[in-house]
């Protein structure tokens, strides 16, 4: 029975297989490409992991399909199989071309900005995850100016060929801005502090001028650095910011921006110390006397990274280049003290192999090089490195600097990369303006600092005002002849106005060339040679009798030679350094008017505290007679921007007669300027001012016409200085303290330009 059965299964089965139909494995015979437009057939087949001869599977035109979208070439792709024929099509429609794009309501970012913003350009594929993404980006641009409510719509308009044009609708709506700051769990400081201390800003009448009450999201963590380094600075060593959120209004026009804190306790600085690692033969002594940090003083994180550059920079001046200092940290919290150990040890001797100049489109390399305090195969510096970046911003050619170390093919060995960003270094200034000294003002220049990208500076100036009519024509060649050494021309023919000091006009028509060369890395001498002819006109009848005398042309020579030692961070607005100088000048070479004069200047300047910087300067000049007698107008003068407080030429002898200043061969003054922050406007580049200057000119020669009160003057008073768009502008009240009776005092002062 078994046996049986089991025949009538074996022959079930088999006629089961029987029936079944036979499995052919398809090849595939050929593969068509349909739809295609610009790209090649072959392109396509390129793409596909398909070829003829290849055995046909449905998993894989699904893994095909795939293939080709991510292309992202094609719009739509369908695959079809011909059992008969052994074909596989491939139907592609291919994605448009961008032909145009175009934005549309758009005002407070225009086409420019959005332009660069948007990754699709005219002539590139369009898709719509690529228009999204510019949808995305023009979104962010908004949100960071302040516009939260602004929408995009991207916009299709098809054309022949299959060509699109892309229209971005935008709608801005209303600026969103910072309705109100606050702070939770500050004690320490008040909310007003701390609104002092972050960038953002609440909304007010003023604020036009900036976009700080605008929320953005990188702001308010930026504020989180902000908020971290000042208690830090104030010894709060375990501060942190717990939350920085903001909250949109009810009605959407305004944000609530609130920032929670924990302060933690404050901290002193424990014991401060120096330990010196084997291998550095340095008296520790030595390195002590260099640290300005207090035990027992209120922590200050920021001062701990200051003392680590003093122990350096000593270092350095001991011969020292490869020294790392590591301050090491111990914190108290039972007493509440932190003690800060300096570990001075020996660093890694490293060469620089190359120097990789990038980003520059228009200035040639070897400007860049020559600016470098380090070159190819020197032992590497960071004090040099430094000095190389701070050199290449005070060419004012590039909007950015960066030097990167990048490693070497060796250990030893390491590779800077110096990336610069190229800015517009010609000039044409058509400007405007008013002066307490000169009155109303003109100015139209053309400068160009990188003349052809070879660091040359040529430069046209014309001004014009009620007290004086200038032009210049200047040409430097920074690096003359190969070396550092710079020479240049100058062209000029000036008028001035002196009717209301000494009632007379001058002109002055002239050139010379000069040569300046370095003594050292912050030192500067500089020879000049010029010839100029000078004429007093239009003196008035009733004039001093030594302005008649002087009336008429004058012809001079003048060989000068300037000495200067600057050690300043910026020549405009200085924090740090000092300047000091002496120039020295003869007047002869058989020329109407024979002198010798001498002028010792200097200044210095400090960062007292946040932003507090104290600026002292003083100068000394003797004028002395060769051979006959110095024109007035040669004399030395004080007064406006030299002694605030007074008029321009205000103190010094004068005729007694007609009052008019005569000037003199001595002058001596001081200036001590202590410029802050104004709390409220730091943001609109806008500080107070605090100054006393002193001063004194003496000698004209001896007449009872002459009336020299031999009186060192000082003055003393305040003011605002702000960085405005137009340049840096002073509005000053001086108010003589000590003066003669025959001064001229003077005490609002409006100009431009800096003090010192």
């Amino acid at each position: 029975m078994t046996c049986r059965l089991h025949r009538l299964l074996c022959a079930a089965l088999l006629g089961v297989l029987c029936a079944a139909p036979a499995f052919a494995v398809e090849k595939i015979a050929k593969l068509d490409v349909l739809g295609t437009e610009r790209v090649e057939p072959d392109t396509v087949r390129s793409y596909l992991p398909l070829r003829e001869g290849d055995t046909y599977r449905p998993d894989d035109t699904r893994q095909a399909i795939k293939d080709l979208y991510a292309t992202g070439l094609f719009e739509t792709v369908d695959m079809a199989w011909d059992d008969a024929t052994g074909t596989l099509s491939v139907k592609v429609k291919e994605n448009p071309i961008v032909n145009e794009i175009a934005f549309e309501g758009n005002d407070a970012l225009d086409d420019e900005k959005l332009t660069k913003l948007i990754a699709l350009k005219s002539r590139q594929v369009f898709t719509p995850g690529k228009a999204q993404a510019d949808v995305n980006e023009i979104l962010a641009a908004y949100r960071a100016s302040g516009r939260f409510l602004a929408q995009v719509t991207p916009q299709i308009i098809r054309r022949d060929q299959n060509r699109i044009d892309l229209i971005f609708k935008i709608s801005e709506g209303k600026r969103t801005r910072i309705t109100k700051i606050d702070f939770v769990g500050n004690n320490a400081f008040s909310d007003g502090d701390l609104g002092l201390v972050v960038s953002t800003r609440e909304s007010a009448w003023f604020r036009f001028l900036t976009d700080a009450d605008s929320y953005d999201p990188d702001r308010l963590e930026f504020d989180k650095e902000l908020l971290r380094r000042y208690y830090v600075r104030n010894g709060y060593a375990d501060f942190r910011v717990v939350s920085a959120v903001a909250e949109l209004t009810r009605d959407k026009d305004g944000f609530f921006v609130t920032y929670t804190v924990e302060e933690g306790p404050q901290y002193k600085f424990g014991v401060v110390d120096v330990r010196v690692e084997e291998g550095i033969e340095v008296d520790r002594a030595f390195l002590q006397g260099e640290l300005f940090l207090t035990e027992g003083e209120v922590y200050d994180g920021s001062q701990v990274e200051k003392n680590v550059d003093a122990l350096i920079d000593a270092m350095g001046s001991k011969g020292f280049a490869f020294i790392d200092v590591e301050p090491l940290v111990n914190k108290n919290d039972a007493e509440r003290t932190i003690d800060i150990t300096f570990n001075v040890k020996p660093g890694p001797r490293v060469y620089v192999d190359r120097i990789n100049i990038k980003g520059n489109t228009r200035t040639r390399d070897y400007v860049i090089r020559r600016e470098m305090r380090l070159a190819e195969g020197d032992a590497f510096s960071s004090n040099r490195l430094q000095r190389s970046k701070d050199r290449l911003s005070y060419l004012g050619f590039f909007e950015k600097t960066d030097i990167e170390r990048q490693e070497g093919d060796a250990p030893d060995k390491m590779n800077l990369d110096v990336t610069v960003t190229e800015q517009s270094t010609g000039e044409f200034n058509i400007g405007a303006g008013f002066s307490s000294e000169e009155g109303a003002l003109g100015n139209a220049n053309i400068k160009e600092r990188n003349f052809l990208g070879k660091g040359q500076e040529v430069g046209l100036d014309f001004s014009l005002s009620s007290k004086r009519q200038d032009f210049n024509f200047s040409f430097t060649e920074p690096y003359f002849l190969g070396p550092e050494l710079s020479a240049g021309i100058d062209l000029y023919n000036l008028r001035r106005d002196y009717q209301s000091q000494s009632s007379y006009d001058q002109q002055i028509t002239g050139g010379g060339t000069r040569l300046g060369f370095p003594m050292g890395e912050f030192t500067r001498n500089t020879v000049s040679l010029n010839y100029r002819e000078t004429e007093i006109n239009n003196v008035d009848r009733g004039a001093s009798q030594f302005v008649k005398r002087d009336e008429g042309k004058r012809n001079s020579a003048v060989l000068g030679n300037l000495y200067a030692i600057d050690t300043r961070d910026s020549l405009l607005l200085p924090t740090k350094g000092y300047r000091a100088q002496h120039s020295i000048e003869y007047s002869g070479f058989g020329t109407d008017i024979d002198y010798v004069r001498n002028l010792v200047s200097g200044s210095w300047h400090k960062t007292l505290r946040d932003d507090w910087v104290l600026s002292l300067g003083a100068r000394a000049g003797v004028l002395s007679e060769i051979g006959g007698r110095i024109p007035l107008y040669e004399n030395f003068t004080a007064g406006g921007a030299t002694l605030r407080g007074f008029a321009r030429s205000g103190i010094g002898p004068r005729d007694r007669i007609t009052d008019d200043a005569l000037g003199g061969k001595y002058v001596l003054g001081n200036n001590a300027e202590l410029r802050f922050p104004i709390r409220g406007l730091e943001e609109f580049g806008v500080n107070g001012i605090l100054f006393s200057d002193g001063g004194i000119v003496t000698e004209f020669e001896d007449s009872p016409n002459v009336v020299d009160t031999r009186t060192y003057r000082v003055s003393a008073g305040t003011g605002i200085f702000w960085r405005s768009p137009m340049g840096p502008l002073r509005f000053e009240f001086g108010f003589p303290l000590v003066k003669a009776a025959e001064d001229d005092t003077e005490v609002f002062s409006f100009n431009f330009g800096t003090r010192f």
